[in-house]
């Protein structure tokens, strides 16, 4: 209803109006779309008026299809944003309307940008892209208030803006010239600028920012500077003198952070974040970034806990709330820090490791952390070692400490997927001792969010502690996202798609209904039924185990008995390798025959396979999953539960067959630090001269055997091995350090064979290796004999 006395809004709405008319030499209030828009009272009313007009594109609809995808989403939050406005411009049609009848005018005339319609399709892609960062503010309102009305305003003028613009390109005539150029042009990408600042302001201003605070971060002024400042500025500092970390060259910048990340080596999780199991796909997770509980937490901040039973998807959801706070973060709204924790990678399982990759993360994004984080290292890197002395947990847990109170004026985000991955109970501890740290800093920006299974450890912690909590499992959203994801994959699978459609809904409905909230059985389920032949269907819907741990029994007695053994070896190696395994260093292992009898195996270049990683996916199914990592494809358990159940003692005892797959820890542990120092014992003079890459197992050989060989009694079953590889009258001994050198881990491999800077004995106790260092004294009592040398 318009208001008698017009508004500031009103009378700017009104202009825009008239602009629009002088510039197109249309009037879109006579037009007879507006009729048609009038009586509509929904966004997808609105859909069907303008999907309509979509259609005149082209015959062959190809392109209205293309524009369809982004007409839902923009007019779903235009709608939303009119709402919150609650104004008319004095005139019949909401501001909204008014705008969904420049959209389907500009859609008429869209004809005659014939050749150029991608370039159409792509201004248009872009400000739908934008908008759909309100997504979340459009079923869940936000409270309103004068700052976030006024923004709505804006956005509205702004989207108007771009409209008239384009239209006046394509009524001209000019649109075949000049329409792909468009956003080259400053009135329209000026205004696609300005409406993503807005949005931004928006969700800023909703997550708990002051008005104030967010103007001066988003000014017209500063988009370059921003822009600077990405990587290593603070944009709180725009406005004051720039430090000498700030104003330091590109090339001295990027050598001093490799050295800081070389003396902290942190663990990166950008890699776990990048592979987390579809954060986005088919949607899922969407329905909690739009709850209220999530917007409440980064409105007032404190302990989030999302927890959930072992496959109900809780790093898939962590993945989402990430992309979802980057958008904040790149505009310099919020900082963010995160860290997952791996069963797979043991660098990925302890406090410390997670403590070093936020303060790595958190340094990138402020000069001011970054200064924090530098004279940490200055203080460590004084002595005579030259920068090797490493800071205790405590000292890097109180450099973190006085980071975090940075920059109190916007949201800082810290968030910690599957704590429960620690290895052991203590490593667990000691991290929720950390969220509890943090916690008692009391800092009013701080935000944590944490996932995990609901362990009694760690609700004990959590429970008391957590101002939001979230039962994974139990929500309803999130069982609508597996039925969705299930109807998705029945609908999209080259096979089942060619199901009659009975069949494919009997599998909806039997799935969802029995998933219990775990999307990781749903997994598994579709895997096996894919195989199936649509006569069975019915049957293999009747038999599905209950549980995940009945599920991986079965897929372990559809092991054929040719591929048995190879399927074992393969399980056990996974269960205990100390970083995920490339495909190739697996098949580098799986090729070696420990059965030889003598200290050295043999590699049988012939049970290498010749599509290595068809055998390895063939071989154990849904069991293990291959990921692209860098370039080059990596080989792992495909979820946390699958190593539990490998080692469990309800496999080792069970009946049948099915516990001939029980990984036990000494076992794996030991055919791994075999076939290392199978690896290392072939290294001979002349074979070393070849490129590394000839030899995929060597670099983690040297870096990990160790490790492999210190647990429980596996020393004892490569002794042999390991007086061969340090007897310092072969070459082998020089070999290892010059791949990697322990007592220099930071070191670089070496061009040459070299003589080692101390002798065996030296070594083996610095490993950790009691038993080698006696047999060592005992044959070799003389240390100071020479050590052979080789020429480079």
């Amino acid at each position: 209803m318009a208001n008698s006395v017009p508004s500031s809004f009103q009378s700017t709405f009104r202009e825009a109006i008239c602009i629009y008319k002088k510039r197109t030499r249309k009037d879109l209030l006579l037009d007879p779309l507006a009729v048609r828009l009038q009586p509509c009272d929904s966004h997808r009313a609105v859909i069907l008026v303008l999907q309509e007009q979509a259609q005149v594109i082209d015959q062959s609809g190809s392109s209205s299809e293309t524009l369809t995808k982004w007409i839902s989403p923009t007019v779903n939050v235009l709608f939303a944003l009119s709402s919150s406005v609650q104004e008319g411009i004095g005139l019949v049609l909401s501001p909204a309307k008014v705008i969904f009848v420049g959209i389907g005018v500009l859609l008429s005339v869209a004809p005659a940008v014939g050749a150029s319609q991608e370039g159409l399709i792509d201004i248009l892609g872009r400000m739908e892209n934008i908008l759909r960062l309100l997504h979340p503010f459009i079923e869940v309102p936000p409270p309103r208030s004068e700052s976030m009305k006024d923004t709505s305003e804006k956005i509205l003028l702004v989207v108007l803006s771009i409209i008239t613009s384009i239209t006046e390109e394509i009524t001209q005539g000019r649109a075949k010239k000049y329409l792909k150029q468009l956003t080259r042009r400053n009135v329209v990408e000026d205004a696609l600028q300005r409406l993503r600042k807005l949005t931004l302001v928006m969700r800023a201003t909703s997550a708990g920012m002051a008005h104030g605070v967010i103007s001066e971060r988003i000014t017209d002024g500063q988009e370059t500077e921003v822009a600077v400042l990405q990587t290593t500025g603070d944009v709180g500092n725009l406005n004051r003198s720039p430090t000498p970390l700030a104003v330091a060259d590109e090339g001295s910048s990027s050598h001093l952070r490799d050295e800081l990340r070389n003396w902290l080596s942190p663990s990166g999780s950008s890699m776990n974040h990048s592979i987390a199991p579809g954060a986005s796909h088919m949607g899922i997770g969407r329905w909690f970034l739009r709850s209220r509980i999530f917007n409440q937490w980064k409105s007032t901040g404190s302990l989030l806990w999302i927890h959930g039973k072992s496959g109900s998807g809780k790093s898939v959801l962590c993945s989402a709330i990430i992309e979802d706070i980057e958008d904040l973060r790149k505009a310099r709204l919020a900082s963010m820090a995160y860290f997952y924790f791996d069963f797979r990678d043991i660098h990925k399982q302890s406090r410390r490791d997670m403590v070093s990759s936020l303060l790595f993360q958190l340094s990138s994004q402020s000069n001011r952390r970054h200064e924090i984080l530098y004279r940490l290292y200055l203080a460590h890197n004084s002595g005579p070692d030259g920068g090797a002395q490493r800071p205790s947990n405590g000292i890097l847990t109180e450099c973190l400490k006085d980071m975090l109170p940075m920059r109190s004026d916007v949201p800082m985000y810290i968030i910690m997927d599957a704590i429960d991955e620690c290895p052991n109970t203590s490593g667990m501890l000691e991290v929720l001792d950390l969220v509890e740290e943090l916690i008692g800093l009391s800092l009013p920006n701080l935000r944590l969010c944490v996932t995990s299974r609901s362990e009694f450890d760690i609700r004990v912690v959590l429970e008391p502690s957590s101002s939001f909590r979230v039962s994974l499992h139990d929500e309803i959203g999130q069982k609508q996202d597996i039925a969705n994801y299930i109807k998705a994959v029945v609908y999209s699978d080259p096979k089942m798609r060619r199901w009659r459609v009975e069949d494919k809904e009997l599998v909806i409905n039997v799935l969802t209904e029995r998933a219990d909230g775990v999307i990781r059985w749903v997994f598994c389920q579709l895997e096996v039924l894919r195989r199936c032949f649509p006569p069975d269907i019915s049957r293999v819907l009747n038999e599905l185990p209950e549980m995940l741990g009945k599920t991986y029994e079965r897929i372990l007695m559809e092991i054929g008995n040719e591929k048995r053994e190879y399927a074992r070896r393969l399980l056990q190696c996974l269960a205990v390798a100390i970083r995920p395994l490339r495909v190739e260093e697996l098949a580098e292992i799986l090729a070696v025959d420990f059965d030889t009898g003598g200290a050295i195996p043999k590699l049988h270049l012939g049970r290498r396979q010749e599509d290595q990683e068809a055998d390895i996916l063939s071989t154990c199914s849904s069991l293990v999953t291959v990921v692209n990592i860098d370039g080059s494809k990596v080989v792992q358990l495909s979820h946390f539960s699958v190593k539990a159940f490998l080692t469990s003692d309800r496999l080792n005892a069970s009946s049948g067959r099915v516990s001939f797959y029980h990984a036990s820890l000494e076992t794996a542990h030991t055919i791994l630090a075999q076939a290392c120092l199978s690896v290392l014992l072939r290294l001979e003079d002349h074979l070393y001269r070849d490129s590394l890459e000839k030899i995929p197992l060597a670099e983690y050989a040297a870096k990990h055997w160790v490790d492999h060989a210190r647990f429980e009694n596996v020393a004892f079953h490569v002794q042999e091995r390991m007086e061969l590889l340090f007897d310092p009258e072969k070459p082998y001994f020089a070999n290892w350090l010059r791949i990697y050198d322990i007592d220099d881990p930071l070191g670089l491999p070496t061009p040459h064979l070299i003589r080692p800077n101390a002798a065996p004995l030296y070594y083996a106790a610095l490993c950790g290796l009691p038993s080698l260092a006696e047999r060592l004294i005992v044959k070799r009592p003389i240390i100071e004999r020479p050590i052979c040398e080789f020429p480079g």
